[in-house]
Formats: structure tokens, sequence, C-alpha cells
């Protein structure tokens, strides 16, 4: 990449000790790859106003003087100005056909639950503990206040709201097919015998804020393999013209 090219093997390996090589390359593929986005004239002066606006700058000396003290071009402004516009334009264009399947992949990790849990190492007590739930109505905050071994005894039971990927796969899989309200009979994880009411579950959809929300997350996951690939490359020709032992 061209705007690497001015660093040497020692500015590599000094930003790489740093941890500061892959935010940089990231940054500058991420500006190589918007840069030949194009943005109509009209939403260009859009996004213009809009980020200078949010700097604080008022007019065109304003403007200027601004750029004078922090060392950034016209093409810098226009950059920053339209970043969000070419971004969302060039990930529609490029991952539109992958969103479903990345959807579903990680809709476990978007979909919001709430629910209560008591857990205790003793099935009998587990089991009586349920039925006290399920036919004789008692209080499940207050039992699993009392009765429950885990953290969530400090919570009257209660966890989330959270994401449901957060619990353990197999309290994962049982919540995902409870029902809101219904308490479900004890499952055996981990040693632990485990029950369970959902209070409350918000699942995503994919409607067109989520759309857009996958293919950003769709263009963020090339880039950074792409990165990774970059990083890679620049050690490994760091490390084939000197022979200071860099680990790659």
């Amino acid at each position: 990449m061209k705007s690497l090219d001015c660093l040497s093997p020692e500015c590599i390996l000094l930003l790489h000790k740093n941890k500061l090589l892959m935010q940089l390359i990231n940054a500058e593929l991420t500006k190589e790859v918007l840069s030949k986005v194009s943005v109509d004239k009209q939403k260009q002066e859009q996004n213009l106003e809009e980020f200078t606006t949010s700097i604080g700058v008022k007019d065109k000396e304003s403007l200027k003087k601004w750029q004078s003290e922090t060392h950034y071009s016209d093409r810098d402004v226009e950059y920053f100005a339209s970043f969000e516009s070419q971004l969302r334009k060039y990930a529609k264009e490029n991952f539109s056909s992958q969103v479903e399947s990345w959807f579903l992949k990680r809709k476990d990790q978007l979909d919001i639950i709430v629910y209560s849990l008591i857990r205790t190492k003793d099935f009998f007590k587990a089991k009586e503990l349920y039925l006290r739930i399920a036919e004789d109505n008692e209080d499940f905050g207050e039992l699993a206040s009392k009765y429950s071994e885990g953290i969530e005894r400090k919570t009257r039971g209660l966890v989330g709201p959270e994401p449901l990927s957060k619990a353990h796969p197999a309290l994962a899989a049982s919540l995902r097919t409870s029902k809101v309200g219904i308490p479900k009979e004890p499952i055996q994880i981990e040693g632990f015998f485990l029950i369970t009411r959902v209070e409350s579950y918000d699942p995503v959809h994919l409607d067109d804020f989520m759309r857009e929300k996958m293919e950003e997350e769709l263009f963020a996951d090339w880039i950074d393999k792409q990165t990774k690939d970059l990083n890679k490359q620049l050690l490994n020709k760091c490390s084939s013209s000197s022979n200071n032992g860099v680990q790659t």
C-alpha cells in the first residue's frame, strides 16, 4: 500500500512493538478503499456542512484555521466528512448478498433476554423448587435468593438484560425454546441443576436498520482480515532485511 511506503523497517518495528501498526494499517486501508467510492455533489456539500458543524466551524475562514492547527488537508476534510456515506455505499454494494448468512451467524449475539435462574447441585432440591414455583406459585426471586448456589443469588435470580449468546450454549438452547413467564423443569449443566424462567425475550429482526448494520460489520470483518495479511507481509519484509528476531 503506497501510503505505507514511507515507513522504514525501523519505524514499522517500532509501531509493531507499541501495538500501533495494526491500527495504522486498518485506518490507511479503509481510507484507500473508501476513497474510490463516489458521492454526488449535493451529498458531499451536506456532509461537509454536518462535519464542520460537528467540529464547531462556522465559515470557510474558520475551517482553514482549523486545518492549519490540525494539519489536515482539504482531502482529509473531504474524507472525514463523507466517511459514513462512502462506508454505507461500499458496504451495500459489496456485502449485501452475504447479509442473511451473517445475520443468522450473529443472531444469538444480538437477541436480548432477561431470565430468572436458580441453580443447585441437589437434583431433588431442584425438583422441589421447580414444583414450588410452577404449581404453588411461590416467588421465584425469594427462592433464588435463599437457595441458589450461584452469583444470581444476589440479584434474586434475575439475569440480564444481556445477549442470549452470553449464556452457556446448553442453557441458551433451553432458553430459546422456553415460553415467557413459564418456569422450565431442571436441566443439568456442568454439575448443577438449573431452573429457569424467561422474563422477556427480544429477538432481533432483519429490518432495514439491521441489514445496514450487518453490511457494515461484514465490511469491518473484511478490512480486519486484509489488515492482518498486510501486517504479516510488512513484518516478514522487516525480518528478511534484518536479523532482529521479530516474531510475526
